[in-house]
């Protein structure tokens, strides 16, 4: 249900709040074109009454303003939480049908702390494989953005960074690799991928970073 919710925030937000305050703002206009033309009347009622719906307009541009502003300053969570969620989620089938799993085995964030993520990537080497990760995107470049960072390792042996911008407009950047380990235990990169998606493209197609099948 709140994967639902989010997509429905993520794809129709922005064209929903658009459009009912441009039929708002449109109605209350030819109100006031309205009793504008009844002034000519002398009217004091019709007065009165345009200066209310003037006043309503007033106020509504406060509230379009707000709302959108909450709006656009939360799209980017949005749109991570959207990539979180897909990244965990895989459909699988089996003798009893289709059922979802998650590939995850290991993951840090989402999170705005991305100092601190890097600092245990480059502490808990054996896990998170900080020479690997610097063969594929250069993690300090990254933090100098402001964002939201996600680290995933995947049971197909997939390792999946993903980063979304703080910006007022969805844009999200995945950069990956799929490993396999030698005979000598070491970790070798067999693909190297990135992927970058905005707004109005689907966030969860992150998943599919480093995939040798596309």
């Amino acid at each position: 249900m709140l994967t639902i919710i989010y997509f429905l925030v993520y794809f129709l937000g922005l064209p929903l709040i658009l459009l009912y305050f441009y039929l708002r703002f449109r109605s209350q206009r030819e109100f006031i074109n309205f009793f504008g033309e009844l002034d000519n009347r002398a009217s004091k009622k019709n007065k009165d009454r345009r200066e209310k719906v003037e006043k309503k307009r007033y106020w509504l541009r406060i509230i379009f303003i707000i709302i959108l502003v909450v709006f656009l300053s939360s799209w980017h969570l949005v749109t991570s939480e959207l990539a979180d969620i897909r990244m965990r989620t895989e459909m699988e089938y089996g003798v009893g049908g289709i059922y979802s799993e998650n590939p995850v085995v290991v993951s840090l964030g989402p999170t705005y702390n991305v100092r601190r993520v890097i600092e245990t990537i480059e502490k808990k080497e054996e896990r998170w494989l900080p020479d690997q990760v610097k063969k594929v995107v250069d993690l300090d470049r990254l933090a100098n953005f402001k964002g939201r960072i996600a680290v995933y390792r995947t049971y197909d042996q997939r390792y999946i960074i993903t980063y979304t911008y703080l910006l007022p407009y969805p844009f999200i950047k995945s950069f990956g690799f799929k490993y396999v380990k030698t005979d000598d235990g070491q970790m070798k990169i067999i693909k190297k991928d990135k992927k970058t998606i905005f707004y109005p493209l689907s966030p969860g197609t992150i998943d599919n970073t480093a995939t040798l099948m596309d």
